[in-house]
């Protein structure tokens, strides 16, 4: 597992014969995209796979390592899993202290410090160059330095530091949650340079003429320099034993002044000394030959005495001589070369005596010696010449061209020549030989001869090959032995061929040439030739016949190789024997196969490490002298070079000074003495990323407002990105009068992969937010790339606006002449000038609203016909050169009166004998004086005297049906709106006549049609809507109904509710769905009147119930995880409601409920939306409740993740009661949701009340649980409530007594005031609208007898 963004790599090491290839998979398929690397271990052994960086989803996969030779196949497989940091576990590891950048000069220790941390602890290990470091090869030099403790450290220490140890070093953090990168850092490892200086400087010196002198001249550096010696342009140092450090001059009988110059030079300079050493005297003597004129060859020496030799040996010989001068001599001088020979004489100078041996002489040869004497004047005449001849010595060669043949069966015959060094007089040759040649030399049979070069041999064993070897000796020991001669004792059958031998003539070609044997006449002519030869690296031997010949050219060799060549004469009697073995060499030529194992690695943004392995060696045709790398760019500008002249031991070899983030073309070729070999395949290879050498471009800034500023730029110049562009940092910085002012801000933007483009037309933009009004600012834009930040932009300024003016003060006041009276003050300390005002105003429920601007010096305003009972709300804002600011706003509520106008447009929208349906229009706005709650219709016959009745129709309704009515009568009709104060004036009176009999449909259909009911509920709707069921209420006219009421919903669902109920949950509902109930009664055979309300069920956002953490305390609290919230809707509150579970008669407690939406929350709901209730009074209720009922213990607007339950502290207006020994709890949270934001259906009532709830948790149990007996819970309460409600009943039963009397008395009384009554008991209609009137009472007739009958009560 790992964190997005960062890196993977994964580990691949297999072995096997041949050596496996190894080849990395990403879901079945060979990876191929930029961020994957494959890079192969140093010895081949293993592969490494590396992520970077680490993108999600897209890099979770299952990834597998294929291993293959040709012996099989093997895989190995992972799963990648990528985090964002977000999602990371808590014990993710973590890396506290990273390695850091670290130069260590060589053979010094260098320690990369790492430290981490994480649950379980993480391991630490490391890699180099993306390859993971092992400890554990290289003796101990490298070791890990491992620590506990938090966090875990994991230093890497690197001993005796080299050069390979130099490179990029990550640390790596792993445990069982995954695994975290650190940033890598360099390692260099730097080896000491000092150019070369003199520690001791060659002196000057003056000496005498002929005198000696030694200069000495050291010189030091690293690397140490070389030294040598020159005079003038002279080299007195040979370049091929040139000392290091150190160089001494002897000079010796030094006859000239002279300046010498000592020269130390090494790979990092060349320096020089100049050492002068003058000859005294030499001037002087001069000085005086040309004043005095004389002749000073009698001042040089005379000729010594002749030499005569006194010893000799076979490489030297000693002379002694007679001085001959009767004045000092400084030295000798002997001059000796080879008698007769035409060369100059070989000198020995500085011989100080008259005795010495000349050495290095030939033995046995004559020589010619003469000596000199030298003094300070010069070197005199020599003596005579002196003849002598060096002692003998063993020969120092075998004899020459030994050859033989058979003279018969048994007998053969030996010829030779004369050793070509016989190093004196040979006095004799010794002849040895064997038919078995592995037997020593002193074992074989030998025959001695003098003064002869051939030998005759007997006794030989017929059809056998003998083996002959030759030595000559002198007088003074033997010479060495010839080489073998093999002869087969058999006769006609050629003898060896002699002086065998080969020259290459190409590199795959010899020429071989010999001397035939010889032959014994025409019967034993030689026929033929065969020639066996082998390469020496073969076991295999291959034969070549040809005819008679002294030479033979054997073609198709292969080149640089060793050929071992034997070769024997044929005639028709036989092969004979052959010659000793010759070896002879093939030049080399060109290479003809490519490098190999070649591999790239960019080091860095400018550079390529290339290595491979010398070409087989079957294909070297040669010593590989060096090789040869070209590369060449493959995209844009193409540019190709080559380096050549690489040492064959150079690999890996840096290729320096390349492009950055440029891909290459690499190929590389082999090289001997012949030339250059084939090209390998060319290899592609990029160099790494660097920060970016170009700024972005077409930097622009422009004002938003005045705390706010757009910056818009384009990418640098693909050239000079270097790599991919990971975002951009805008730099900006406050100015004052052109210089900086405070601290530079930092907005970086980053890009993701997705969103990068490498070319011109990729533009960004940003907004600079939180800055300070009229301010100039400094902006600049740097590209980055995974290196580093790149170049800034070039800084523009940009200046942010003036500030807008803030809130004008403004006071608002009605007035009781129907005005509203604003007066304001502008808003304080101004940045700028105010240039006015902007009111807008009107009723909240009336659109558009009036604007009105003003002069900046007023500061007053009368809105005029401001209505009564009406919400105002007024808006005023200040301007500058910059516009309106922000705006003060009031609002205005005018106090309510009774409507000053009546209600318009009264109509007749349906007519029949009976009935009238009414319509109208309501009062005039401006009349209104406050919400109109109702009508008041008054209708009369005209033809009637008596009063007019009434119906009230309540807002927004404006019709009604009038019922009851006469036929073909006409009705006045007036009508009053209410507001809450009272009514309002009545209309003028409009008339409407009832239809005719006649005109009447067919009394069934009239009654089917036409009949109305009384009502039997109102006010029917929706309490509480929860996820799963649905609160309904409504109001019941009827106060003991007859028939039950039915409720339908959902697909043909319905319930029935008992006639005494006036509420109703409904439960097993969906979350989030629109419902539409149904409310009837079966009042008639019609079906009875129908309400019909819609609602729609919360959405489901506690899906997981709370979950305790701990256990309950002596205290009575716990440590609950409350759920997360999943929804974007608005929430207005939480609540943590707590229910206390009954106890059964086992002693075991129960929850009736499967889930909180089937609970009766009236009571919780009534208690939260209790508005008018104070908080104090609010918790001593809960705090004065025993008895074992659901109650809520928290209010929050945010829900934490964690509650203590039981704590005694207040939530809001909730007091958290600590939980009761003994008993056992669960509870839930529930939400109460906005409705406004949440409503998503258009049928949605707007005075719904939404809530949601969770689960329920898992039972809770305080600690302590109360030992005593179980007590039935209706057995324990029945003696305390039994009494309470018999006293409740009594009172009851009083009370409803004196009502009733009470009301009998009122009764009595109306009877005598009531006109008519006597008159109405005895009439018997026989009109037949009467009848129709009587036994078809309409609702509106009820209604209207109802209302009358209440008016006359009261």
């Amino acid at each position: 597992m790992a964190v997005q963004g960062g890196v993977a790599s994964f580990v691949c090491q297999a072995s096997g014969d041949p050596q496996p290839k190894i080849v990395w998979n990403k879901k079945g398929k060979k990876v191929n995209n930029q961020r994957f690397e494959v890079i192969e271990f140093d010895d081949g052994s293993g592969s490494v796979l590396r992520i970077q960086p680490l993108r999600n989803p897209r890099d979770e996969a299952i990834y597998e390592c294929h291993a293959s030779n040709s012996a099989g196949e093997l895989i190995a497989s992972t799963r990648l899993s990528v985090l964002r940091e977000d999602q990371l576990p808590s014990g993710f590891p973590t890396i506290d202290m990273g390695p850091q950048l670290k130069v260590v000069e060589r053979s010094r220790t260098a320690t990369m410090l790492c430290a981490a941390s994480g649950n379980p602890d993480p391991e630490i290990t490391w890699f180099k160059d993306f390859l993971p470091v092992n400890t554990s090869n290289n003796n101990g030099r490298i070791k890990q330095l491992r620590s506990g403790g938090t966090p875990i450290r994991g230093a890497l220490q690197i001993e005796m530091s080299e050069e390979s140890d130099q490179g990029k070093y990550e640390c790596v953090a792993t445990n069982s949650d995954g695994t975290r990168y650190s940033t890598p850092a360099n390692l260099y490892v730097r080896v000491r340079r000092v150019p070369p200086r003199f520690s001791i400087p060659p002196a000057d010196s003056e000496i005498m003429p002929g005198g000696n002198i030694n200069i000495t001249c050291v010189a030091v550096g690293s690397p140490m320099p070389y030294v040598k010696w020159m005079l003038g342009a002279e080299d007195l140092t040979p370049e091929d034993d040139m000392p290091i450090g150190r160089n001494v001059l002897e000079l010796t009988d030094v006859r000239q002044s002279n300046n010498y110059t000592c020269v130390a030079m090494s790979t990092l300079g060349v320096i020089e000394a100049v050492a002068q050493i003058t000859v005294k005297g030499g001037v002087f003597v001069i000085i005086v030959m040309r004043l005095m004129g004389e002749d000073r060859a009698g001042a040089l020496p005379k000729a010594p005495g002749n030499p005569v030799v006194t010893e000799r040996t076979a490489t030297s010989i000693t002379l002694t001589w007679d001085s001959g001068n009767p004045e000092p001599v400084s030295y000798y001088i002997i001059q000796h070369r080879a008698k007769g020979s035409e060369d100059p004489y070989k000198e020995i100078d500085g011989i100080a005596t008259t005795r010495y041996s000349v050495g290095g002489l030939s033995p046995y040869s004559h020589y010619d010696f003469r000596v000199a004497a030298v003094n300070t004047i010069g070197q005199g005449p020599s003596s005579e010449m002196v003849e002598a001849r060096t002692a003998e010595q063993a020969p120092s060669s075998p004899p020459r061209q030994v050859r033989g043949r058979m003279l018969s069966t048994t007998t053969a015959i030996i010829h030779w020549d004369e050793p070509e060094e016989p190093n004196g007089q040979v006095v004799g040759y010794r002849v040895y030989y064997t038919s078995d040649n592995t037997l020593p030399v002193n074992q074989w049979e030998k025959q001695m001869v003098r003064s002869a070069n051939f030998i005759t041999i007997q006794g030989l064993t017929p059809n056998k090959t003998y083996y002959i070897r030759v030595l000559a000796f002198t007088s003074v020991g033997d010479g060495p032995l010839s080489q073998d001669l093999q002869i087969i004792a058999k006769t006609g059958v050629p003898s060896q061929p002699s002086e065998f031998k080969g020259e290459a003539k190409s590199e795959t070609s010899i020429l071989l040439s010999w001397v035939a044997p010889p032959q014994g006449g025409p019967d034993n002519q030689i026929t033929g030739y065969e020639l066996v030869y082998r390469r020496a690296d073969d076991t295999e031997e291959k034969k070549v016949s040809f005819e008679p010949t002294t030479s033979y050219l054997l073609k198709n060799l292969k080149p640089f190789s060793t050929y071992t060549f034997q070769l024997a004469a044929k005639s028709k009697h036989g092969i004979g024997a052959y010659t000793n073995e010759v070896s002879i060499d093939t030049p080399q030529t060109l290479p003809s196969a490519p490098p190999q194992d070649i591999t790239c690695a960019s080091t860095s943004s400018t550079s390529i490490v290339v290595s491979w392995a010398p070409p087989r060696l079957e294909f070297q045709n040669g010593v590989i002298t060096g090789y040869s790398i070209q590369y060449s760019t493959t995209e844009g500008h193409k540019m190709s070079k080559s380096v050549d002249g690489i040492p064959p031991e150079s690999s890996p070899y840096l290729l320096e000074d390349l492009e950055k983030w440029t891909e290459y073309g690499i190929t590389v070729r082999a090289q001997t003495e012949a030339g250059d070999g084939p090209e390998s395949l060319q290899l592609l290879i990029r160099t790494e990323e660097d920060v970016p050498s170009g700024p972005p471009r077409g930097v622009e800034a422009e004002t938003v407002n005045a705390s706010s500023v757009r910056v818009k730029w384009r990418a640098p110049a693909p050239e000079r990105q270097h790599g991919q562009v990971r975002g951009y940092q805008v730099h900006y910085v406050r100015m004052n009068y052109g210089e900086p002012q405070g601290q530079p801000f930092i907005k970086d933007i980053l890009i993701e992969d997705s969103q990068w483009e490498y070319g011109d037309s990729a533009e960004y933009e940003v907004l600079l937010g939180d800055l300070k009004a009229d301010t100039a600012y400094s902006v600049s834009v740097g590209a980055y790339t995974a290196k580093g930040d790149g170049a800034r932009s070039k800084a523009v300024t940009v200046c942010s606006a003036l500030p807008l003016p803030e809130k004008p003060i403004l006071t608002v006041s009605a007035t009781v002449s129907g005005t509203a009276q604003l007066q304001w003050y502008p808003p304080p300390n101004p940045p700028t000038l105010l240039l006015g005002y902007r009111l807008t105003f009107g009723r909240v429920d009336v659109l558009p609203f009036t604007v009105v601007e003003f002069p900046p010096k007023e500061n007053r305003y009368t809105a005029q016909d401001v209505h009564k009972g009406a919400n105002y709300v007024f808006r005023l804002s200040s301007r500058n050169k910059m516009g309106y600011g922000e705006e003060a706003v009031k609002e205005l509520t005018t106090p309510e009166d009774a409507p000053s106008g009546y209600p318009e447009s009264i109509s007749s929208e349906e007519v029949s004998a009976a009935s009238l349906r009414l319509a109208w229009k309501t009062v005039p706005l401006i009349e209104q004086n406050g919400k109109i709650t109702k009508y008041s219709v008054l209708y009369r016959d005209i033809n009637s005297r008596g009063n007019a009745s009434e119906v009230l129709v309540l807002a927004p309704g404006a019709s009604v049906w009038l019922e009851g009515l006469s036929a073909d009568t006409v009705y006045e009709v007036r009508l009053c709106a209410f507001t809450a104060v009272g009514p309002g004036p009545l209309s003028p009176s409009v008339q409407f006549r009832t239809q005719r009999l006649d005109q009447v449909l067919d009394p069934t259909s009239f009654s089917q049609s036409k009949v109305r009911v009384l009502v039997f509920a109102t006010n029917f709707r929706v309490k509480a809507a929860m996820k799963n069921s649905v609160l309904l209420s409504w109001e019941i006219r009827d106060k003991n109904p007859a028939q039950p009421f039915t409720i339908l919903y959902g697909k043909s669902q319905s319930v029935e509710v008992d006639g005494k109920q006036t509420q109703k949950l409904v439960a097993g509902l969906e979350p989030d769905t629109l419902y539409s109930f149904l409310l009837t009664n079966r009042a008639n055979s019609a079906g009875g009147l129908q309400h019909r309300v819609s609602a729609t069920t919360a959405p489901d956002i506690l899906k997981t119930k709370p979950t305790v953490v701990g256990k309950t305390n002596a205290d009575g609290m716990v440590t609950v995880q409350l759920p997360t919230v999943q929804t974007t809707a608005k929430v207005r509150g939480y609540y943590v409601v707590v229910v206390p579970l009954k106890k059964q008669r086992g002693g075991k407690f129960q929850n009736p409920w499967e889930e909180p939406d089937q609970m009766n929350l009236d009571e919780l709901l009534k208690e939260i939306n209790r508005t008018s209730v104070s908080r104090a009074l609010r918790i001593r209720r809960q705090a004065g409740q025993s008895d074992p009922r659901a109650y809520v213990s928290a209010h929050f607007k945010t829900l934490p993740l964690e509650f203590t339950l039981g704590d005694g502290r207040n939530y809001g207006d909730f007091r958290n009661r600590p939980l009761q020994n003994g008993q056992e709890y669960v509870f839930f949270v529930l939400a109460l949701l906005d409705l406004s934001e949440n409503v998503s259906h258009k049928h949605q009532p707007p005075t719904q009340t939404m809530y949601a709830t969770s689960p329920y948790s898992d039972p809770v149990t305080s600690s302590d649980v109360d030992p005593q007996p179980i007590v039935d819970e209706e057995e324990g309460l029945l003696w305390v409530v039994g009494p309470v409600l018999a006293v409740i009943f009594i009172v009851c039963i009083v009370i409803a007594i004196l009502l009733f009397k009470r009301k009998r008395a009122e009764a009595e009384g109306r009877k005598g005031s009531f006109p008519c009554s006597k008159a109405m008991s005895s009439h018997h209609p026989t009109d037949p609208v009467e009848l129709r009137r009587i036994n078809f009472q309409t609702p509106a007739y009820r209604v209207s007898v109802y209302r009358g009958y209440r008016r006359l009560s009261s």
